[in-house]
């Protein structure tokens, strides 16, 4: 069998400063989970910094060295089939170039990160990103 509705007048409606209490509570309550949710996201971003920081360091020392020790065998072998040891360094400087280029876009897509707080998605420029 069918319920019939409630006659309006008989439904308790609660006073406006009641809701505007809850709504107060219910946006403090929400600016304080988007406030923890920001700092748990900046302990996983520190932590990951700090690895990547450590290790670009170290990847930046090791790639210097054989950096320089392939541009001294590049240079070693291109001078007996170019006129002069210039020309060969300037083949193996062109690329090298070449190969940092690359290494920059590889680089910046590996360091994106996604985000769920509405802090961090201001910060990173995603609300851009979806707008059409």
């Amino acid at each position: 069998m069918l319920k019939h509705a409630p006659d309006p007048g008989t439904i308790e409606r609660p006073d406006i400063s009641e809701l505007i209490q809850r709504l107060s509570a219910d946006g403090k309550r929400w600016a304080e989970a988007e406030a923890n949710l920001a700092k748990a996201e900046l302990g996983v971003l520190k932590g990951q910094a700090f690895k990547i920081v450590a290790f670009s360091i170290l990847a930046f020392a090791a790639i210097f060295c054989a950096l320089v020790a392939l541009t001294l065998a590049g240079i070693a072998f291109l001078t007996p089939y170019v006129d002069h040891a210039g020309v060969a360094s300037l083949i193996v400087t062109g690329l090298l170039l070449v190969i940092i280029a690359i290494s920059v876009f590889v680089i910046r897509g590996a360091l994106s990160w996604k985000t769920e707080s509405i802090f961090f998605r201001w910060f990173s420029g995603a609300h851009a990103k979806e707008q059409p």
